[in-house]
């Protein structure tokens, strides 16, 4: 009796166990079914059930992974986050990783920790180079990198999705994204250039304004200075003419004078001319006189037979003496009227 107690006691927890090992499977592919046919409550209720047994051990990880999805159809995101970091912490070997990892930066992605979803992003494509949502989750990425304003790393993750995944359901919206970063692109371009143009225009009108107020200043400088010169040039101008004018009339008045004298000398050397003519007169007279008396005495006392001058000998020094007598005259003349120039 004792013994048939033992067997049974030995065979009824194999059998137990294996039921409920058996109901944990069931209970698992029918939370799948429900899943899949968008029962998410019913889903969610089955995989609960699984993960409240402590002796589904094969089936809690499934049961883990498929909750998770759950929670997310449901919009639950709080829930699925904390359910997906358990898993990824619980079981990171395992074949569901890439796939949570990439739910995971979507979640991020949608709570708008773009960094964090960058990272996760990185690490479903480091963890799966040949999984299906390879081309989304370069395309979140690029999404990320563009909400968090790195235009070229955004750019160059949308070109290497349009380049690697032609197929891919992410194509033309990366297109557009791609196309949306070049537009503003040259737009950034042409606001750096406008900006440019209108910085370049404002120093241009400050440079043209400073320019015509120094020209303005230089202008009222010389326009003073030219007054100036005028109201100066006319004083010197009428200096200039008062002295002038004096002059003139120095002059006039030496003039005059000089005339004087010059009348006075001319009235002086007519009357030196007269007298220097009567005196001529007179000494020829006396010259000629004298030759005669000469001749009439030489006459007397010449012996006889004695050459006598005659009278036409007597008239050549007559002649030679008045010559001798108007050379003198007329160097008499010249000294006078030297005198008289000076």
């Amino acid at each position: 009796m004792r013994k048939c107690v033992l067997v049974l006691a030995m065979v009824l927890p194999l059998g137990f166990g294996a039921f409920g090992q058996e109901n944990a499977r069931s209970r698992l592919d029918s939370g799948i079914s429900s899943f899949q046919a968008g029962g998410y409550a019913q889903a969610l209720e089955a995989f609960g059930a699984v993960l409240a047994d402590p002796t589904a051990t094969e089936e809690r990880p499934e049961a883990l992974y498929w909750s998770a999805l759950a929670t997310m159809a449901v919009g639950d995101m709080q829930t699925t986050e904390r359910s997906i970091q358990t898993f990824l912490a619980s079981y990171p070997s395992n074949p569901h990783v890439p796939d949570l990892l990439y739910q995971k930066g979507r979640i991020q992605f949608g709570k708008a920790d773009y960094q964090g979803a960058l990272v996760s992003f990185a690490a479903f494509m480091s963890a799966a180079p040949s999984h299906d949502l390879r081309s989304s989750a370069l395309f979140w990425s690029g999404e990320s990198l563009y909400a968090l304003g790195r235009l070229d790393e955004a750019r160059r993750a949308f070109a290497a999705l349009i380049e690697r995944y032609p197929q891919s359901v992410k194509l033309e919206s990366a297109t557009h994204r791609r196309d949306l970063i070049d537009l503003e692109f040259r737009e950034e371009e042409l606001l750096k250039l406008l900006t440019w143009s209108h910085e370049e225009s404002l120093r241009s009108i400050d440079d043209f304004r400073r320019k015509e107020r120094a020209y303005e200043q230089a202008i009222t400088v010389y326009q003073k200075e030219l007054a100036d010169l005028k109201r100066g040039a006319v004083t010197d101008a009428e200096r200039d003419a008062a002295d002038l004018r004096a002059k003139v009339a120095d002059l006039s008045a030496k003039l005059a004078v000089s005339g004087a004298n010059l009348a006075s000398a001319r009235s002086e050397l007519d009357a030196m001319r007269s007298a220097s003519s009567k005196s001529q007169e007179d000494a020829v007279a006396k010259a000629i006189a004298k030759a005669k008396a000469e001749a009439d005495a030489a006459a007397k006392a010449a012996a006889p037979g004695s050459v006598v001058p005659t009278t036409a000998v007597l008239s050549a020094e007559v002649l030679a003496t008045k010559a001798r007598a108007l050379d003198l005259l007329a160097f008499y003349l010249t000294k006078l009227s030297a005198g008289g120039s000076q």
